[in-house]
This record gives C-alpha cells, structure tokens and sequence, in this order.
C-alpha cells in the first residue's frame, strides 16, 4: 500500500513512511525541533507514540530505568540513536510474538 503525504509530494511505501514517522515523531517530541529530547520530552513521547508497548515510563523510577537501559547519561539529551536502540528493541520483540517463535525478551523496557 502506499501513501502520499501530498498532491504533489513523493509516494512513500508503508516501510518509508514508517521510517519517516519515526523521525518526524522524533523531531515533534521537541518543541525546537532539537536534535536531542529532554527526559521529560522523550517520556511524552514515549507515553502518548508507545503507551502499550512501554508502559513503564509512565513514572520517574521507570523512565530513570529505561533511560538506563538505552545508555543515556544522566542529565544528557535523548538523540535520536538512543530512540532508536528503543525502537530496535520493540521491533525485535514484535517480530518474535509475529512469528510465534520464543517469546522475546525486550532487554531495554518492559512490553505488554
């Protein structure tokens, strides 16, 4: 299936999109557009874009532990790498309960 974004603009298959929204989503987070998020922009986001798939960012300890878990040092900027070893991890676990393999284990935050 494929989708435009405009009348004029380019057709995106759902795998660009999908790419595209990430990044947008990303870039959204931050009310500057930064490169980086701050821990409580990168936890609006999380919880509004992933509420089901990580729930436990909803509170301090759990975003503090997630945060953790990407390698984030405290005090620092959520890049967009740090995003996406979340992501990565997401995907890996989605792909494992698709393929009704082993369930997999997400290192990097708690799922469903």
């Amino acid at each position: 299936m494929e989708h435009k974004t405009s009348p004029m603009a380019t057709q995106y298959t759902d795998l660009e999109l999908a790419i595209h929204t990430l990044v947008k989503n990303f870039h959204s987070a931050s009310p500057t557009n930064a490169d980086t998020l701050t821990a409580q922009e990168f936890q609006s986001m999380i919880s509004k874009e992933l509420p089901t798939m990580v729930k436990t960012a909803g509170d301090q300890e759990g975003l503090n532990k997630l945060l953790t878990d990407l390698n984030v040092e405290e005090g620092k900027g959520v890049a967009f790498k740090d995003f996406w070893r979340l992501v990565d991890s997401l995907a890996t676990a989605q792909f494992g309960l698709l393929s009704k393999e082993k369930q997999a284990k997400c290192v990097k935050c708690s799922l469903m």
